[in-house]
């Protein structure tokens, strides 16, 4: 059977079909990832925080590999329903952005493992601008506002590193760096994930929630 040939406009409509396909599915069901990789981010964030607080072991800075274990095992341990409809090519494009952001993060990781916490602030600024760049990305290909709002907030929440760093150059110039304030990068970094990740996925689920309660009152 030959197969019918599309002309420009039925095209068109056609990756703009794709794309909102992608948009609605990626805005009723990317609530969960975010909010696991999220709460993650912030808890191990604050864990570390934490340490540092109280003069713990050095070594236990290798509590921040915790992120993508612990992660990969809630999602694991949480699936959600896989949708109904089926995928399509953008969905295809999509994946393949988060997979190379993803494997992005295991040569920051190594960075990480062999340079200590001297690499610190740029090691989070990387982190932050890679998931940064994901969600922006995603966002401006299947045109979701939630997304782009989100991976643009953290990457301009992302040159605060830079900020700092300043500020703490110009500090060491005159009174002196006291240990203490090394540890606000973390701080710096748990909210950014916060504000990428944790509040988009519960406005995710909340529109995902409200779409529910509105088709379920029409039928």
């Amino acid at each position: 059977m030959e197969e019918k040939r599309l002309d420009a406009a039925e095209s068109l409509e056609l990756i703009g079909r794709m794309i909102r396909n992608t948009r609605q599915r990626l805005e009723r069901h990317s609530g969960r990832p975010f909010l696991i990789w999220g709460y993650t981010t912030v808890g191990i964030s604050l864990l570390n925080y934490a340490f540092n607080l109280t003069g713990a072991d050095p070594n236990w800075s290798l509590s921040w590999f915790l992120i993508p274990v612990l992660g990969y095992t809630l999602m694991r341990l949480f699936p959600e329903k896989r949708p109904t409809d089926p995928r399509t090519e953008i969905d295809r494009i999509v994946h393949m952005l988060w997979l190379v952001c993803s494997l992005a993060l295991i040569p920051i990781f190594l960075l990480c493992l062999f340079h200590g916490l001297s690499y610190r602030p740029s090691l989070f600024a990387l982190i932050s601008l890679t998931m940064s760049i994901g969600a922006a990305s995603t966002g401006l290909i299947v045109r979701s506002k939630i997304y782009t709002v989100a991976g643009f907030a953290g990457m301009g929440l992302s040159t605060l590193f830079a900020f700092y760093d300043f500020y703490l150059k110009q500090l060491s110039g005159t009174t002196g760096i006291d240990a203490s304030y090394l540890n606000f990068e973390i701080l710096i970094f748990a909210a950014i994930f916060l504000v990428m990740m944790v509040i988009p996925g519960h406005i995710i689920n909340c529109r995902a929630k409200q779409e529910k309660e509105k088709n379920h009152e029409t039928c």
